[in-house]
């Protein structure tokens, strides 16, 4: 371990021991849904099929989030009213997702998931029976009842250093903490990769997950088609996402053919000239990004200007569903039943 990772490390053991300490529970079980890295594992989209699942089966949930880069001060319930800005762009997604299902954001998750309490005596109905702590496997000040570990398939932790030199947050030993672990993006788990999981971690349940595309969408317009619609249609994509290699990938399964691809930092704020400057690239292929970017193009841009030179007015997203190896769900109900 080199300087800097130590440095990291004594730091991230001090504020660990220190939170932990002030660790809270709150009135309803608590599942966590997090990563040991920094990013592209697919929390927000497992997140979103757990909440559903949970949802269907009969169970009041709550989504708890910190709302990376949104500037409403926490606990704040979001809306899909909401702009990206002010509730960061993976909440706005999940509540847009979600509808029905509170999405509450705050870094403080303990005081979000308290004030779920506080809005159902408001609005005369139940609280939260079952909360999903979004990005929580770092979180110590707030207890939980299962942890669920996802790790990038496309991404193999074992190769990976210490923040700021890798993109670990914790070392891989940390992953016997984990109830339950999911390797993403992939449908069948590398034997390699397994092995490697199972010198930490002996006894959790280990189950692949998978992206499956599910419809098109036209910013604006709410026009929509099936995944297939994209096959044989020449391409220009772009992405501002920890792994944006998936996001290529699945158009590519899709049957799009890609004539040329942007890649930006993870939760960039799109401008302007960012807009314009994709449509100049794009030379009258179809546009088309993630779900999570048109969160972030922002309504301003949702119409084009009289000259048709602003705006994203003629973009395209695709949306996609997380798929989980067989028993994932079951395993969370028999572990989280009242």
């Amino acid at each position: 371990m080199g300087l800097f990772e130590t440095i990291y490390y004594l730091g991230y053991r001090l504020d660990k021991s220190r939170k932990s300490k002030d660790a809270r529970s709150l009135p309803a079980k608590v599942i966590s849904v997090g990563n040991l890295t920094t990013g592209g594992t697919g929390k927000t989209s497992l997140v979103v099929s757990l909440a559903r699942f949970l949802s269907d089966n009969g169970r009041h949930v709550a989504v708890l989030t910190r709302g990376y880069k949104g500037s409403l001060p926490g606990p704040a319930l979001i809306t899909p009213e909401m702009s990206a800005e002010e509730a960061g762009d993976e909440p706005l997604m999940m509540a847009s997702k979600l509808q029905g299902i509170p999405v509450l954001k705050g870094a403080n998750r303990y005081d979000a998931g308290i004030y779920s309490g506080t809005l159902a005596r408001q609005s005369n109905t139940a609280p939260p029976g079952l909360f999903i702590l979004d990005d929580g496997f770092q979180h110590w000040r707030l207890k939980r009842d299962l942890d669920i570990l996802l790790l990038s398939a496309t991404d193999p932790f074992y190769l990976e250093k210490l923040i700021p030199v890798g993109s670990l947050r914790e070392p891989p030993s940390a992953m016997k903490r984990a109830d339950i672990i999911v390797v993403s993006k992939t449908m069948d788990i590398p034997e390699t990769f397994e092995k490697e999981i199972r010198k930490y971690n002996p006894h959790a349940p280990i189950y692949p997950a998978w992206y499956e595309a599910g419809r098109v969408a036209a910013q604006g317009s709410g026009d929509s088609y099936p995944a297939e619609w994209l096959r044989g249609k020449e391409v220009f994509a772009f992405a501002g996402i920890g792994e944006p290699y998936s996001f290529r990938q699945s158009l590519e399964e899709a049957g799009a053919v890609i004539k040329g691809f942007m890649e930006f930092r993870d939760h960039h704020m799109f401008s302007e000239s960012d807009i314009n400057r994709i449509k100049k690239k794009a030379k009258g292929a179809w546009i088309i990004t993630t779900e999570k970017d048109i969160m972030r193009l922002g309504k301003s841009f949702a119409i084009a200007s009289n000259n048709g030179e602003a705006g994203v007015a003629g973009f395209h997203y695709l949306s996609v569903k997380m798929r989980t190896g067989q028993g994932f769900f079951d395993e969370v109900l028999k572990r989280t039943d009242v």
